[in-house]
């Protein structure tokens, strides 16, 4: 499966921003909703940039791990060379002293302002992407500094805003499902892809944990069977070892633990490694850990946060204990929630055992509602009538 479209897949404005914007003297900031294509749009530019300019020198900075996996996947499908410098903004910062002609940046609406005084004082030319839309932080979560309001990002360096008004990633389903999160957003402003197919928001009710995670892992396996990547998402790293917890009760494996690091966080190469032993077709990947590529060479299940997932997309996605006692976030929950159903490409499954979260109550009356109950039962009692048949 290619993450990355080809030159000849991007729409007519994409297209001039290539061909025509990102030739024009002087910084830009590319805006846009989730799933309009602004990641496609810098490796694209930053291609273009070094076919007309070979000697340049030119680097990448993002947000997560998991991002720069996408990218330099993305960066490799369309030729680009693996020796381009792509790194977080942490690396950037603190480890990296290079200049360079041009910078590419990801996810710039959550960036701490001395990134983007770094930048503007290590290139020539800067082009970033993001949408302040999607700010899930109020302050950097290693530097514990504010990050930027959007309107300081044009400022500090000196750039001029090119929009993106074409939502491809996304069906309609999400789409109202978001307007009605965030009404203040307006996503229905923006221009839609009518040839993408609306899959509605499938809604599943468990009548216990075990029950939904059983469910959810064994719909995500469907996919990648069949070449898709599909992805886990959890809100939190606690949320993360209980989902793990349950998915080896019912895959009847014996977890030995979760380890932690000597920042008393999940190890989550050794929980890798324990997946890999215990023949579950499941990985995390995040904060340094695990690989896009590699679960979609050995059709693994990703399981990720909400965070890590921030800028990437997916065939299918799942988002499990969407019950009214899940903790998302104390600041900023309808963002995150909006930036963790937007990964979607095609399908969306959001789960639950009990009573539905709040968030959840705002748009799922446009939802196609499932019992995973009734839906294992009818599979029993077909099976039990095949059998009787035969």
């Amino acid at each position: 499966m290619a993450w990355m479209i080809r030159e000849d897949q991007l729409d007519p404005e994409q297209k001039d921003f290539v061909n025509n914007e990102s030739k024009k003297t002087g910084n830009i900031w590319v805006k846009g909703f989730a799933g309009s294509g602004k990641s496609v749009l810098l490796v694209h530019s930053l291609k273009d940039i070094l076919k007309k300019e070979p000697n340049a020198t030119a680097a990448v900075v993002l947000y997560t791990h998991s991002l720069i996996d996408m990218f330099r996947t993305g960066m490799k499908e369309i030729g680009l060379s693996e020796t381009i410098p792509v790194m977080t903004y942490y690396e950037f910062v603190d480890r990296n002293t290079s200049s360079y002609d041009y910078i590419l940046c990801d996810e710039v609406q959550d960036l701490p302002a001395k990134v983007l005084y770094a930048m503007k004082n290590r290139t020539k030319k800067i082009i970033v992407a993001g949408d302040s839309n999607q700010s899930i932080f109020s302050t950097d979560p290693k530097w514990q500094e504010p990050t930027v309001n959007p309107e300081q990002i044009g400022d500090i360096i000196n750039a001029r805003a090119f929009s993106l008004n074409m939502i491809h990633r996304l069906t309609r389903s999400i789409i109202s499902a978001v307007q009605k999160i965030l009404p203040n957003m307006n996503i229905f402003g923006a221009a839609r892809d009518t040839t993408k197919v609306d899959v509605n928001i499938r809604l599943c009710e468990a009548n216990s944990e075990q029950e939904e995670i059983e469910y959810v892992f064994k719909e995500s396996q469907k996919g990648t069977a069949i070449g898709e990547s599909s992805v886990i998402l959890l809100p939190t790293h606690k949320a993360i070892e209980k989902f793990i917890e349950l998915l080896y009760k019912v895959n009847n494996k014996n977890l030995v633990s979760i380890p932690k690091d000597r920042w008393n966080k999940p190890d989550y190469n050794s929980l890798n490694t324990q997946l890999i032993n215990s023949n579950i077709k499941a990985q995390f990947v995040g904060n340094g850990y695990g690989s896009l590529k590699n679960a979609e060479t050995n059709k693994h299940t990703i399981i990720m946060t909400y965070h890590s997932a921030k800028g990437l997309d997916f065939d299918n996605v799942f988002l499990p204990f969407l019950n009214n006692s899940l903790y998302i976030t104390p600041n900023n929950e309808e963002t995150l929630f909006m930036v963790a159903i937007t990964r979607s490409r095609k399908n969306l499954y959001l789960s639950y055992f009990g009573y539905t979260h709040n968030l959840v109550d705002k748009f799922k009356g446009g939802c196609t509602e499932i019992s995973i109950n009734e839906l294992n039962n009818n599979k029993n009692n077909s099976s039990q009538s095949d059998d009787f048949d035969f």
